[in-house]
């Protein structure tokens, strides 16, 4: 999922849409007997604010399938998440680094989805599990 900057100011631009289909890695999914299915799909904007400072922002597809948390038959949910992120080639606290006008958002995308992981996977609100 690299961007790369030089491209767009090729163009002449200061921002551009971007669409990734990424291949997550399972360890990314903590939630027992549950996995990522792939793909995950990435979709935003990128926007160079000046010599050493870009934004990212868009939104991640993506959908967990396997055993429900309570009545461990199959299942599977979609979901979508925002992100909004900051990227440095200055060292900048808070950002993601760059180097050589490329970013890359894969470590950005991984830890959204770390964020955004359930902590049980629940096959729907009305799940009916006997205990």
């Amino acid at each position: 999922m690299i961007i790369d900057l030089k491209e767009i100011r090729k163009k002449g631009k200061e921002e551009e849409a971007f669409y990734f289909e990424y291949f997550p890695s399972a360890q990314l999914c903590a939630v027992p007997n549950v996995e990522i299915a792939p793909p995950v799909k990435i979709q935003g904007r990128v926007r160079i604010l000046d010599k050493t400072t870009v934004f990212a922002e868009g939104e991640v597809f993506f959908t967990l399938k396997g055993e429900c948390t309570r009545c461990l038959n199959p299942a599977e949910k979609s979901y979508v998440a925002d992100f909004a992120e900051e990227f440095s080639s200055a060292g900048e606290e808070g950002a993601y680094p760059y180097c050589a006008d490329k970013i890359d958002l894969t470590k950005a995308i991984d830890d959204l989805l770390i964020l955004e992981m359930p902590m049980t996977f629940v096959c729907g609100e009305d799940c009916k599990a006997e205990y």
